[in-house]
């Protein structure tokens, strides 16, 4: 295959579409994966979003992570968050190589960097990246064209199909790295399964036996033994799906079944991480961050029993209140009872005399 048509394949595979994953990179060693999202967002949705697809906001500490980058942006336009920011109340300085700033990784040690400026800021500043590759301090609260994420979870890439993850490799398919067929692209190579079966969830490069319905036939071999893939049980000559949504989750809100699996949901305002758990809002580690309206008015709340024991609490002081006016009024009553207006006039009679 030549270059031109490795080139027409590769863009194939990762053909655009706003708002979803939009290429996915795999490490050499399918250890890590990284992916580009193109939406505008501020840097603390951005982080927020990454959270939701199971990683976090890219950091970039080597010459390696940063030909990740060189890879997720080749032919794009724009700039994109990756996860370093200038803690709340600092400015930076050209002590050390990272100038102050910090990932949101929270590993802090790195022996690379590539800013684009020399010039000193002071915070709120969080960092972007575009098709040069270079660190680019601005404002925190910019809605972007978009954010790169990482994470050492396959889900990362789900958005981008399942075939097209590339696994960056020079050597592309020379050493046969795929269980079934190896596709030579730019920066690497990409892995497809035969027909029934997809790339396994953990290592593009091997594959699984695959139902595409809840109802499908078993997998069987020569000598008669059968068989069904994960997330099905075996029934006569056929596989059903198990709901796992009805005895074995761990969702913390909704789980939703899907076929072969299961996947977990928040009720608004919660917004999913790691996965399973549901939370307001991230942990607070003194990201700079513009707080929108629910920020202000959930605070730190993070359980739905937190917002019932804050309901509780303000529906009683509602009522302790309306209670004291009302006692109050009863009281004034009367005290107008025991001192009619006749006894009040004889009364300052009296005391003119």
């Amino acid at each position: 295959m030549d270059s031109f048509s490795q080139t027409i394949l590769f863009f194939m595979l990762i053909s655009p579409c706003v708002g979803t994953v939009q290429r996915c990179a795999c490490s050499k060693n399918a250890k890590g994966f990284s992916n580009i999202n193109q939406m505008p967002v501020d840097f603390q949705t951005a982080r927020e979003n990454c959270k939701e697809q199971g990683g976090q906001l890219m950091s970039v500490r080597s010459k390696e992570s940063n030909d990740v980058v060189g890879f997720l942006l080749d032919n794009m336009i724009g700039n994109f968050w990756i996860g370093l920011y200038l803690p709340e109340g600092t400015c930076s300085s050209n002590t050390s190589l990272l100038r102050g700033y910090k990932w949101t990784s929270g590993a802090q040690s790195t022996g690379f960097a590539n800013w684009a400026s020399e010039s000193m800021e002071c915070s709120p500043l969080c960092v972007s990246v575009s098709s040069d590759r270079r660190w680019v301090e601005r404002s925190c609260s910019e809605k972007l064209d978009g954010f790169l994420c990482e994470s050492n979870q396959r889900n990362l890439c789900k958005g981008s199909g399942s075939s097209s993850v590339v696994i960056l490799d020079n050597a592309q398919c020379m050493y046969a790295p795929c269980e079934h067929k190896c596709t030579p692209v730019p920066f690497g190579y990409t892995c497809s399964c035969r027909n029934r079966f997809v790339p396994n969830e953990k290592d593009p490069r091997l594959c699984d036996v695959f139902c595409a319905s809840s109802v499908c036939d078993a997998f069987c071999s020569r000598d008669g033994s059968c068989w069904c893939p994960a997330g099905f049980v075996k029934s006569g000559t056929n596989c059903e799906d198990i709901d796992e949504c009805e005895s074995n989750h761990d969702c913390a809100q909704i789980c939703e079944n899907i076929i072969g699996s299961y996947k977990c949901a928040c009720h608004d305002p919660f917004i999913l991480v790691n996965g399973t758990e549901c939370t307001l809002t991230l942990p607070s580690d003194k990201v700079p961050r513009t707080p929108s309206s629910n920020y202000l008015a959930m605070g730190s709340l993070s359980t739905p029993g937190e917002y019932a024991g804050l309901i509780i609490f303000i529906l009683v002081a509602v009522f302790a209140v309306l209670f004291l006016v009302r006692y109050l009024r009863s009281r004034k009553n009367a005290a107008q009872e025991c001192n009619p207006p006749e006894y009040a006039e004889f009364q300052e009679s009296v005391s003119k005399t």
